[in-house]
C-alpha cells in the first residue's frame, strides 16, 4: 500500500499543480500531492534505515543431529574454516534419518558455537532474530513490499555429548586414512600372532591333528581380538590427538 500512496502522491502533485482550473486549486492540489509524496517517502526511508513499524522477534528451533563419521566407534562434527577468517566456520552435520549432509550458513549474520554437555542426544539449537512488521497499519502499509522477515542474526549452538569430537574437514580425512592404515596393520599383526602361536603348538606337539590345530587357531584369534578391542580406546584417543595436531586446512 505504501507504494500505491507514493504513486498517488506523484500523480496528485503533477496533475494538481498543472491541470486544475484555478490557481488556488492548483496550489492546494500540488501541496497535498507534495505532502503525500514526502510522507510516503519518509515512511519508506525510516522503515528501510531505522525499521519504523517493525519489532524484533526471536524464534528457537531444536533439531536432533547425527555424526557425519561413517564409523560407529567415533561421533564426529566437522567444520570448514572460511577463507580470510580465523574464527568463522561452516559446520557439517546430518539428520538421524538421512545420510545427506547439511551445512550451517556461511554469512556474517550467522554465528556458531559448540556446547559439550552431559547429554545422550546431540542437538542443534538455532535461534533466529528477525525484524517483523507490527500488526495493524504498519503491516497494511508495507504489505506489498515483499520484505516482511528481515533476518538480523542466526545463532547456532551444537549441544553435543562429551564423547563427541570436532575436527576440520582436512583433519577428519587424515583421521579416516590413519584409521584405515591402523586397521590394516592390526589385521596383519593379528594374523602373524595367530600363525606364530599355531606354529609353536605344532612344533611342541607334532601329533596334533588338523582339527586340534584349527581349535588352537580359533582360540588364539579370539584372544588376540579381545586384546585388540581392549586397546581400542587408547588407540582411538591417540589417533584423535594426532588428527587435532594436523593443519585445519
Amino acid at each position: 500500500m505504501i507504494l500505491i500512496i507514493l504513486f498517488a502522491g506523484i500523480l496528485l502533485f503533477v496533475f494538481g499543480a498543472l491541470l486544475l482550473p484555478t490557481k488556488a486549486l492548483r496550489i492546494g492540489g500540488g501541496t497535498l500531492g507534495c505532502l503525500t509524496l514526502l510522507g510516503a517517502a519518509l515512511l519508506m526511508i525510516g522503515n528501510d534505515n531505522w525499521h519504523w513499524g517493525m519489532v524484533q522477534v526471536t524464534t528457537t528451533k531444536t533439531t536432533k543431529i547425527a555424526s557425519v563419521s561413517p564409523s560407529r566407534q567415533l561421533d564426529l562434527l566437522v567444520y570448514q574454516p572460511l577463507k580470510h577468517s580465523s574464527t568463522e566456520r561452516v559446520y557439517a552435520y546430518r539428520l538421524p534419518t538421512s545420510s545427506q549432509q547439511h551445512h550451517t550458513a556461511a554469512d556474517l549474520k550467522t554465528t556458531n558455537r559448540i556446547s559439550s554437555q552431559n547429554t545422550a542426544t546431540p542437538t542443534l539449537v538455532t535461534k533466529t532474530t528477525s525484524w517483523r512488521y507490527r500488526p495493524g497499519i504498519w503491516r497494511w502499509l508495507f504489505s506489498d513490499t515483499g520484505k516482511h522477515h528481515e533476518v538480523i542474526k542466526t545463532e547456532n549452538t551444537f549441544v553435543l555429548p562429551r564423547s563427541w569430537e570436532t575436527l576440520s574437514v582436512r583433519q577428519s580425512k587424515w583421521l579416516a586414512q590413519a584409521a584405515d592404515d591402523q586397521v590394516r596393520s592390526a589385521k596383519h599383526t593379528l594374523a602373524g600372532t595367530v600363525a606364530q602361536i599355531v606354529a609353536e603348538q605344532r612344533l611342541a606337539n607334532p601329533s596334533l591333528t588338523d582339527d586340534q590345530l584349527q581349535a588352537i587357531k580359533q582360540r588364539a584369534t579370539r584372544a588376540a581380538t579381545t586384546q585388540a578391542q581392549q586397546q581400542l580406546p587408547q588407540l582411538k584417543a591417540k589417533l584423535i590427538a594426532q588428527a587435532k595436531a594436523q593443519p585445519v586446512e
